[in-house]
Parts: structure tokens; sequence; C-alpha cells
């Protein structure tokens, strides 16, 4: 009876001791499920912010578009104004045909600044495109980095 006391008093501080040195691991485990948690939210944010750069991406190509078609218009009111000039020089009405041509100048004077404007918008866009990018690449190299400690955390939990 008393081996038996012994062996059973053994076998409790052995299954004792083998918890108390199971609690360091347990807590890691804890904190890395911890931060596993805070990885996806920042993940969330990330992505949440990648689209709302697209959003602002897209509006401002539509801007352009809409930019190009109003130009597109002005040159052929720009166009239509030199045709009826040369249709007056050839009248011989001078007058009316230097009128045409200070209209003429005024509007190819207009799409010259509308087409700096889009350039700019241009330019713009393409930026936000390249630091879009940019933050893809970041994103996704964290990506791996999370995994890889992923993958070495659980090798180490399987350890235990």
């Amino acid at each position: 009876m008393k081996t038996k006391s012994l062996m059973i008093a053994g076998v409790l501080s052995m299954i004792s001791a083998a918890a108390f040195a199971q609690t360091a691991p347990v807590a890691q485990v804890h904190r890395d499920n911890a931060q596993i948690r805070q990885d996806v939210k920042q993940i969330h944010q990330d992505t949440r912010q990648i689209q709302r750069d697209n959003a602002v991406i897209a509006v401002k190509q539509s801007q352009v578009a809409a930019g190009q078609q109003q130009l597109q218009a002005e040159r052929g009111e720009r166009n239509a104004l030199a045709r009826a000039e040369h249709a007056d020089i050839k009248k011989g009405d001078l007058a009316g045909a230097q009128q045409l041509d200070q209209a003429r100048r005024v509007e190819q004077q207009n799409i010259k600044v509308e087409k700096q404007a889009i350039k700019h918008d241009e330019k713009v866009i393409a930026r936000r495109g390249v630091d879009k990018h940019q933050e893809q690449v970041a994103r996704r190299d964290e990506k791996l980095e999370r995994h890889a400690d992923k993958v070495k955390r659980d090798y180490d939990a399987a350890k235990i």
C-alpha cells in the first residue's frame, strides 16, 4: 500500500511538473494567436485602403476621359472656326476673318491649358498606381513573413 501511494504521488508530481512546464508554451501560443488576430486586422485594413485607392484612381481616370472628350469637342470647334475663317477670306471678308482668327486663337489657348491639365492628371494617376503597386508588394512580403512565422510557430508547437 505504501509503495502504491508513493507511486501515485510520484505520478501526480510528474503530471503537475509537466503541467507547470507546459504553461510557458501555452502562454506563447496565446500570444501568437493574439498576434495572428492583430495581423489579420491589419490585412483587412490594408485591403480596404487599397480598395479606396482603386476607387480614387478610377474616379480620376473617368475625369481624365471626360476631359479628353471635352478637348476633342473644343478641337472640333476650333477647326470649325478655322474653316469659317478660310471661307470668309475666300469671300474677301477680312474683318470677319480677323474676328474668327481671334476666336480660334482663344480656343487654341483653352485647348492648350486643358491638355496641360490632362497631362498633369495622368501623371498623378500614374504616381498613385506606382504607389499602390509598391504597397501591394510590401503587403505580399509581409504576408510571406507572417506565413513563415506561422509555420515556425506550428513547428515549435508540434515539438511541445
